[in-house]
Order: C-alpha cells, then sequence, then structure tokens
C-alpha cells in the first residue's frame, strides 16, 4: 500500500466514522426516549417427558433458585409439551430452556443459538452422571423377551417419537442391529415415560421404551414395584447407576434462547455451574448440579442415521448426478457458452475492476466505523493517526485528544520495560503481536483488553504504518474469577473448600521446607449440631454453621486457613510455628470460640461444642497432605470418644 492510498482510505475513514456517530446518537435518543425497556421476567421452559404436577414438583424451586442468584430478575417455570415449546420459541414466550438432546439439535438449527450453556448432572443413588440412554422393559413373567432380535413382530409402547431416550435411542439400537423398527414391530404412542409403564403393567403392550432413570424414578415416588418389571437387551456399564439397554447420549442442555442479554446468560451460566448437589433446587430436581457442556455430536449421528429432524430432508439432485446422465450435452453447451462469457468478459472486465476497488475501500470505512472492537492507526513511531467509534467507547478518550499523540498516552505503567521490549521485537520480526495488555481509560480507570498488532507495509515491503485491535475484556476477566471462587469456596459459608484446602496444605507444607518451621492441621467436628439442626431446622442450622465459622476465621492469624469439608466439619491450617508448642494458644481460642453461646435471628441462643484432632508437620517428616488430614481425623474421633469439648493430638 503506497502512501497516496494510505491517505485515500484514512480520508474514507473519517467520512465513514463521523455517519456512524450520527447513527449512534439517534440510537441513544430512542434509549433517553424509553423506546426500549430493560427485561424484568425470564420464562425457563422444561419439556414435560413425566406428568406435568411431577416436573413442576422437580423444577420449580430450581427456577426460584435462578431468580435468587439474578437478583433483579424473576424466573417463571413453564412446564410444556414438544409442540408447545416450538410455539413458545416461535413467539418468544420462552427464554432459558432444558430439553432431551435431538430437539435441542432442532431448536439449534432454527434459532441463532451458539451452544448449550450447560449440561445436566443427573443424581441416582449417589452416583452423578451426565448421559443418559433408554431402557426396554417387559413384565419379568415374559421370559421369551431376552434380546433385541426377540422383539420382532412384537407391541411396543413408546412415550412419542420424539423422544431421545423414550424412542430415538431404541430405534437406533435396533437398526444397528439389522432390524427396522417400524416395518418389524408394531409401535404404540401412548403420549409419556409413565403412561409406557402402565401400558406393560396393563398387558396392553408385550414391551415398552423409557428412557433410562424413570423406572427407579417411579420406584422412589412409590408409583412402582420395580420387582414386577425386567430389562431387556440389559447393558452392564460401570459407573452408571440405571438399567439400560442401549448406549449412552449427552444429558439435556440448558439452553439461552437469542433473545436473552449477554450479560444476563452470563450470569445464569455462573448460577447453574454454582448450583451444589446438596442445595434443595439440586435435590428437589434429583439432579447434582450442572456440568460445562458436553459434546452432542453422538446425538447429531443418530439423527443422521434415524433421518430425524433437522437432518430429515431429501438429499438434493446435485450437479454430480446432473453431470453424469448429460455430461455430453453440456460439454456442447459449455463450449459455445465459453466462447460467449469469453468475448463479454473483455469487455466488461476493466469497468468490473474498478468497481471492485471502490467497492472494497466502501466496505473497510464502514467496518473501521462500525466495528465492535476499537481501532486505532499509527505511524513507525507510535503516533495516533485515526481511531473509530469504538475506540472511543472503550478508552473514553475522543479522538481529537488522541490524534496526534504516542499510544503511549493509554498505557498504565502495569509492564515491565522487557514487556515492551518483547513486543517491539515480535514486531519486527513477525509484522504482528497479540495479547493482553492494562491499558487506562480516560478517567483513571486501570482494565485489561485483548490488543492486536500489525504492520502494514507497501508493496516493496517498506513500513507505513502500524494497525491497532483494542477488545475491552474486563467482564470476562470478572466472570472467571467469579467462577474460580465458586469452584474453589464453600457455597454457604465462603470459607475455601476441599480442592483450596489441599493447596493451602501442600503450601505451608513447602514453607515447612524451606524455613525449617512447623505446620498444625487442626481437624474439628462440631458437638450437638445434630441436635440443634433437628430441632430448630436447617436455615437454624446454616445460620449456626456461618457464624461459627466467621468466629473461628477471627481467632486464627492471617497467615492461617480455616476450611470446610462438609456438614459440620471445619479444618484450621496453622503454619509458621517455630515450634509445635506455639500452636496450642492458637488452639484453645479455636476450642474457646466454639463452646461459647451463638446468638441467632429471632433471639435464638444456641451452644455447641468441639472435638479437635491435632496432627503436627515439621522438618524431615515424611508425610503427605492426605496423611496429615487423616491422622488430624483419627485424633478428632479419640476426642470424641474421650467425652468430647476437648483436644486430641495425633502421634508426631
Amino acid at each position: 500500500m503506497s502512501r497516496y492510498v494510505c491517505g485515500w482510505l484514512l480520508g474514507l475513514m473519517l467520512l465513514f466514522s463521523a455517519a456512524a456517530k450520527a447513527g449512534a446518537a439517534l440510537g441513544d435518543e430512542r434509549v433517553a426516549e424509553g423506546d426500549i425497556e430493560p427485561r424484568e421476567v425470564l420464562t425457563l421452559g422444561i419439556f414435560a417427558y413425566r406428568p406435568v404436577e411431577v416436573m413442576e414438583a422437580r423444577y420449580r424451586p430450581l427456577a426460584e433458585y435462578l431468580g435468587e442468584q439474578l437478583g433483579d430478575t424473576q424466573v417463571k417455570l413453564a412446564v410444556l409439551g414438544l409442540d408447545e415449546i416450538e410455539s413458545a420459541i416461535a413467539h418468544r414466550r420462552v427464554d432459558l430452556l432444558m430439553t432431551n438432546p435431538s430437539h435441542y439439535l432442532q431448536v439449534r438449527s432454527r434459532s441463532s443459538l451458539t451452544g448449550a450453556l450447560a449440561t445436566m448432572i443427573n443424581f441416582q443413588e449417589g452416583a452423578a452422571v451426565t448421559h443418559l440412554g433408554g431402557t426396554m422393559i417387559r413384565l419379568r413373567e415374559r421370559r421369551e423377551l431376552q434380546t433385541l432380535d426377540d422383539l420382532r413382530g412384537r407391541h411396543i409402547a413408546i412415550p412419542g417419537r420424539r423422544f431421545l431416550g423414550g424412542f430415538q435411542a431404541h430405534a437406533y439400537e435396533l437398526r444397528q442391529a439389522g432390524i427396522d423398527p417400524d416395518r418389524e414391530t408394531q409401535l404404540i404412542e401412548v403420549g409419556s415415560h409413565d403412561a409406557v409403564v402402565a401400558a406393560v403393567l396393563e398387558g396392553r403392550t408385550e414391551a415398552g421404551w423409557v428412557r433410562t432413570g424413570i423406572l427407579e424414578r417411579m420406584q422412589a415416588e412409590g408409583r412402582l414395584d420395580g420387582s414386577r418389571l425386567a430389562v431387556i437387551n440389559a447393558q452392564q456399564l460401570v459407573d452408571f447407576p440405571y438399567r439400560v439397554s442401549t448406549r449412552l447420549y449427552p444429558e439435556w442442555p440448558f439452553i439461552a434462547l437469542p433473545q436473552v442479554a449477554p450479560a444476563t446468560v452470563r450470569r445464569v451460566a455462573v448460577a447453574l455451574f454454582s448450583l451444589s448437589p446438596q442445595h434443595p433446587a439440586a435435590q428437589a430436581a434429583q439432579i447434582a448440579g450442572f456440568a460445562p457442556p458436553q459434546d452432542y455430536l453422538p446425538v447429531e449421528q443418530l439423527a443422521r442415521a434415524l433421518r430425524l429432524p433437522p437432518y430429515d430432508a431429501m438429499p438434493a439432485f446435485t450437479w454430480r448426478d446432473i453431470w453424469g446422465r448429460y455430461w455430453q450435452v453440456l460439454l456442447g453447451l459449455g463450449g459455445a457458452l465459453g466462447v460467449v462469457i469469453g468475448l463479454l468478459l473483455l469487455l466488461w472486465r476493466g469497468n468490473r475492476l474498478l468497481s471492485q476497488q471502490q467497492d472494497r475501500l466502501r466496505l473497510l470505512a464502514s467496518v473501521f466505523g462500525h466495528a465492535h472492537e476499537g481501532i486505532l492507526i499509527t505511524d513507525p513511531r507510535g503516533v495516533i493517526l485515526e481511531v473509530n467509534g469504538a475506540f472511543e467507547r472503550i478508552t473514553g478518550y475522543r479522538r481529537g485528544e488522541v490524534v496526534g499523540r504516542n499510544a503511549r498516552v493509554l498505557g498504565a505503567g502495569r509492564h515491565e520495560p522487557e514487556f515492551f521490549a518483547s513486543l517491539w521485537q515480535r514486531l519486527l520480526e513477525l509484522g504482528q503481536w497479540e495479547g493482553e495488555v492494562w491499558n487506562r481509560r480516560k478517567g483513571g480507570e486501570v482494565y485489561p483488553q485483548r490488543l492486536t498488532i500489525s504492520a502494514v507495509t507497501d508493496e516493496a515491503g517498506r513500513l507505513q504504518c502500524y494497525v491497532g485491535l483494542i477488545a475491552d475484556i474486563s467482564q470476562l476477566k470478572a466472570h472467571q474469577q467469579a467462577l474460580e471462587h465458586a469452584a474453589q469456596h464453600d457455597v454457604l459459608t465462603g470459607l475455601p473448600n476441599r480442592l483450596l484446602l489441599a493447596e493451602r496444605i501442600n503450601e505451608g507444607m513447602r514453607q515447612v521446607a524451606r524455613h525449617a518451621h512447623h505446620l498444625a492441621v487442626v481437624f474439628i467436628d462440631l458437638d450437638g449440631f445434630k441436635a440443634i439442626n433437628d430441632r430448630h431446622g436447617h436455615e437454624v442450622g446454616d445460620q449456626l454453621l456461618v457464624a461459627l465459622g466467621q468466629r473461628m476465621r477471627e481467632v486464627l492469624r492471617e497467615v492461617d486457613t480455616l476450611a470446610r469439608l462438609g456438614g459440620d466439619e471445619f479444618v484450621a491450617v496453622i503454619t509458621h510455628l517455630e515450634v509445635p508448642a506455639l500452636g496450642e494458644a492458637v488452639i484453645e481460642r479455636l476450642l474457646t470460640a466454639i463452646s461459647s453461646p451463638v446468638w441467632l435471628a429471632a433471639n435464638l441462643e444456641v451452644r455447641v461444642s468441639g472435638s479437635l484432632g491435632v496432627a503436627y508437620y515439621g522438618p524431615g517428616q515424611a508425610a503427605d497432605a492426605d496423611t496429615l488430614l487423616r491422622h488430624a481425623d483419627q485424633a478428632m474421633y479419640a476426642a470424641k470418644g474421650k467425652g468430647k469439648n476437648r483436644v486430641e493430638m495425633a502421634p508426631l
């Protein structure tokens, strides 16, 4: 690019930047006049694969939990059939959605979804699973039905053809075994999984297809005598708690529809990943929370194999098919058309090239003015030549305040000189640099940004200018920090959890090796907590745990750690002890803090005591964090056995 073309491009960018500012001002005026109102209610749609009353009882606490986490937004629950969900999506009456994976593929194909937010973690008999499958059932006395081949010609009850676990997974297994379920079985749609179980129990069908977990759920609800049913083609899968007949597929996805604001989507994601298995909402829904989105490729492969929506369209008649039939005719027509087209190309080629260049310049100017990323252009010395509107919004500087000044005016002073030396070295060698930097807005706020710098040269390879692309990633950083905190801290008390505790113990043991100090691990179990919890309820019990956690944290030193393992068990890590005896005063303060009366809401006084087990670790001692914690746990049980409200030491 020559200097003349650079100057022309710069002029066009200024012209289109001014037009973009006028359009932005008009949009701001419309918002100020109240044309757009903030969203206050979100509707969570749940696929009703079981009776509505059962689904509402399971998932209403989850909707209430999300509303509590979002704060200023109410989350309503809507239990809907698949056709009702389609209508609700079309009329924007549902904002968040949990449905089966095959239906998710159809929704994704018709909506501008970027993917699922999370995958549900099912919970059964103490096991957490992120996959589902199908269960083929029969009456126990019908011993002639054992394998897939035994289903030929049988009457089979299914909830519906759009159910992944109730039909599609089974149909795929039969097709893989060489059986066409539509031609070689007699399928009867009964509307729901519960209705399938009832049809088999009443003898109206010879077999039934349901999704995994239905039998276990109905048995736990007292709605089914599991001994009356047996499973056809039973599979033995490791770590899968349900009776299953098919291969497994990812569990239900949690989806945010396109009309939900990105900021709200991020808050919903944080709330989902923060949901613990012990939370009432998770227990009501019989789940263990949510995991990062699973790979739904197996569901896509199933849908393609069964020719299910959105892969049910007939293959198009391609050009290859046309060529195979009419290649001789096409060759003759192609030759004639080639001569005509060649002549026409010679006539308008010159005008076309000029028009393309003009369109390209207009496009570049439009991109410059309307891009969401901030763009700045500097000369080879770093003096700013031009910026776009997004740059002004991100940095707070107006164009006239930075043009003609060196780009160093944006710096926050948080990087060492070696950082910029490496940056310029890479620019000189490769002509491009990309990374994260800390800069300062006009108002003084320091913020992180993603910066890409590219060198622009002319035809001879001479440097003309630098182009920088800026993206504000402060919200992304805050979101990452929130997720990291949720993963390492107890939801109820805010104290470190077991994961962070292990890190603190290992760090303390490394300090012992470096400084020849000692370390004490104190395992704390509350005496009498269960009686208070049973008498006054879980809410009072939770208040007591929070109050005692704060009290114990206050009597520890700044360098010490207090963590909650779960229930009424805590662990304190006391570090930087020149001799073990120096930890005794801290441990006695912990015992006193626990046994002192606690005043809770409604003027309620409660009192518990603590059984403390202590394990010391010193220089040259051979032990790891798990061993140290286990010794402290054993000492705590010894304290309980000797009368409670006391401290016992593990052998050094």
